[in-house]
């Protein structure tokens, strides 16, 4: 089940190399789409699947029909309405993200973020890789990629970077920043980003096995 998950903080680059990377492998890439694929299956609204959390009221989510796909997991409140458990939305959100990468699994896949590292943490044939950087490289590096002012992107960094924290936190109770989580970690910030995405490659030929684009390795 070939792969290459990627897991970027804010700025250090994540979308361009996932996009380069996929392109140089013959691989899909999966990265906000598993989010609405989740949100599809889940009836939930594609911001709480980005979370993995719901966030509308037990009524909401009722005739939502999230809480019947749970099952007897459900609490009653005291006026008669139900609520799914936290644990259990957890481990919904994971479930159907876990089942959306696999399905992709067999033909070779490239996954940004969604804890992918994380969920393919098992498997030998899945390189994972973790792009990073100093906050204010990245929030220059964002300023750029997204024509805003990097005052605005500073100011944007640390909201986004806990959110993505929070996501593998609440669905894998690990650290996104676990080191034992990535095979590679690379400044992208310091790096180029074309010559990360050669890394990513050569990395993945190697783990796997197979000789370099190059030939030489």
């Amino acid at each position: 089940m070939p792969a290459v998950t990627i897991s970027a903080g804010y700025g250090a680059g994540g979308s361009p190399v996932a996009r380069a990377v996929a392109e140089r492998l013959g691989y899909p890439l999966l990265d906000r789409a598993i989010s609405s694929a989740v949100a599809e299956r889940l009836q939930v609204t594609p911001a709480e699947a980005e979370e993995g959390s719901v966030k509308r009221s037990f009524v909401e989510r009722f005739f939502g029909v999230l809480a019947p796909q749970v099952g007897g997991g459900v609490l009653e409140p005291a006026d008669g309405g139900m609520s799914v458990l936290p644990a259990q939305e957890a481990a919904q959100f994971r479930e159907q993200a876990e089942a959306i990468v696999r399905e992709a699994l067999p033909g070779g896949v490239v996954v940004l973020g969604r804890a992918g590292s994380a969920m393919l943490s098992g498997n030998t044939d899945v390189l994972r890789v973790r792009l990073f950087g100093p906050k204010a490289a990245r929030a220059a590096h964002a300023a750029q990629a997204e024509g805003i002012d990097v005052e605005t992107a500073a100011k944007q960094l640390p909201g986004i970077d806990r959110a993505r924290a929070h996501y593998v936190r609440r669905l894998y109770d690990c650290d996104i920043d676990d080191p034992a989580l990535y095979h590679l970690q690379l400044d992208s910030t310091a790096l180029p980003l074309d010559a990360c995405v050669d890394v990513i490659v050569r990395a993945y030929d190697g783990l796997r096995g197979r000789p370099s684009p190059t030939g030489d390795g």
